[in-house]
């Protein structure tokens, strides 16, 4: 392993991130805690070059914003593996937006190690380096670290460089380093949400989606004074208020203070002042438009759809079978449901698997095979599927 050092102030930042630029690349990882507040919690980051590996401890009174500023240079490659979670913490402290970015968990599921494979199963099967799994749960916010946890943190990114070079080469030898630089734009360019937005929290409140479109637009008004309320008490948003209690509370839509706070599951800490937002946030949601969801499809549309839908499914599987990519990466089960409603209506605008390599890839097929024009069947060879072309559709397709 490289030579190895703990920084605790602004000037090592400081000369971490100078060479981290005068190498142009680094590999990144952040250690933190986020199970009782609303943003995680930096511990630590581990930054390697090709000529060492920093330990940046901002517990210990060593700055991060350097280090932000670091992953939203675009001169800098940093290389990073599955960082969602590192970056919802950049963005919400630092409002950084990556700008050169390169996710190796990404690439490995472009050439045939599956999706969602973590680093150390990644640094085995293409590496052959082991490591050691001892600190994973460790508590990263008490100090002193123990030489086990400096070495825990220190392997996450000793390998993080050679591993990109190994990957991204096998992308350009299979000829998917397109299809890379697209899912990186996707998942992390400028129109990719890295971290909440309050006017968006509503969808994912569970059991929304029973309500009527007047209630949905109550619903979305009190889920963003939530998302709000969390962030600016810094705790999980369901401890605000839970999931369940806000949809009731959308639905039912308490005409005053006392009738807010007799509502069942409201936390008593929904008084006075807070819940007086609250019923503010509940009455802009009456005034706002309703929120009516995609009219549902009609019988025979949707008795259509349930035959279409897993034969789609099957499709795309056997295509990404065909060139060793991981199917999730193509396309998940509900896109593909989506995408054949969409094809069964004539839209498929907006689409992930409408445009670039998606549609060239399955798109096309699954257009082809919601029209009529392609039936599918069983192969006695890899990837086992018969894609079976009709000169034309069925009459009624």
């Amino acid at each position: 392993m490289p030579e190895l050092t703990t920084i605790r102030d602004a000037a090592g930042v400081e000369a971490v991130v100078a060479e981290a630029r005068a190498e142009g690349r680094a590999a990144i990882d952040l250690e933190f805690l986020w199970e009782r507040t609303y943003a995680p919690i930096a511990c630590l980051a581990q930054i390697a070059t090709p000529k060492g590996i920093h330990l940046v401890d901002p517990i210990e009174g060593a700055p991060l914003g350097p280090i932000a500023d670091l992953v939203a240079d675009p001169d800098v490659e940093a290389v990073m593996h599955a960082p969602s979670a590192d970056l919802t913490l950049l963005g919400l402290a630092f409002g950084t937006r990556p700008q050169n970015l390169l996710d190796v968990q990404i690439v490995a599921g472009f050439v045939g190690l599956g999706a969602g494979q973590g680093l150390a199963t990644l640094l085995e099967r293409v590496l052959g380096v082991t490591l050691d799994k001892g600190e994973r749960y460790t508590d990263w916010s008490r100090r002193p670290l123990s030489d086990a946890q400096l070495e825990y943190g220190a392997a996450d990114v000793a390998h993080l460089l050679r591993l990109a070079d190994e990957l991204e080469g096998r992308a350009e030898v299979l000829g998917r380093a397109e299809w890379v630089a697209e899912e990186h734009v996707r998942r992390y360019g400028p129109d990719a949400r890295l971290i909440p937005d309050p006017d968006t929290a509503w969808r994912r409140v569970k059991g929304g989606g029973r309500l009527n479109a007047r209630d949905r637009s109550v619903l979305q008004s009190l889920a963003a004074w939530r998302e709000r309320e969390a962030a600016r008490r810094d705790k999980p948003s369901a401890w605000i208020v839970p999931d369940r209690t806000l949809v009731e509370i959308a639905r039912r839509r308490p005409k005053d203070r006392r009738a807010l706070e007799g509502e069942r599951g409201l936390p008593d800490r929904i008084r006075g002042a807070d819940a007086e937002g609250m019923l503010a946030a509940l009455r802009a949601g009456e005034a706002a438009p309703p929120l009516p969801l995609p009219p549902p499809p009609s019988a025979e549309l949707q008795h259509r759809l349930d035959v279409l839908a897993p034969l789609g499914a099957v499709l795309v599987t056997g295509r990404a079978a065909a060139v060793d990519l991981a199917p999730s990466l193509l396309a998940t089960r509900d896109e593909i449901a989506g995408f054949l409603l969409g094809a069964l209506r004539g839209d498929t605008d907006g689409a992930a698997l409408g445009s670039g390599w998606r549609r060239e890839l399955a798109g096309e097929a699954l257009i082809d095979l919601a029209e009529g024009r392609l039936a599918l069947g069983v192969d006695a060879t890899r990837p086992y599927l018969a894609e079976i072309r009709r000169s034309e559709p069925p009459e009624g397709g």
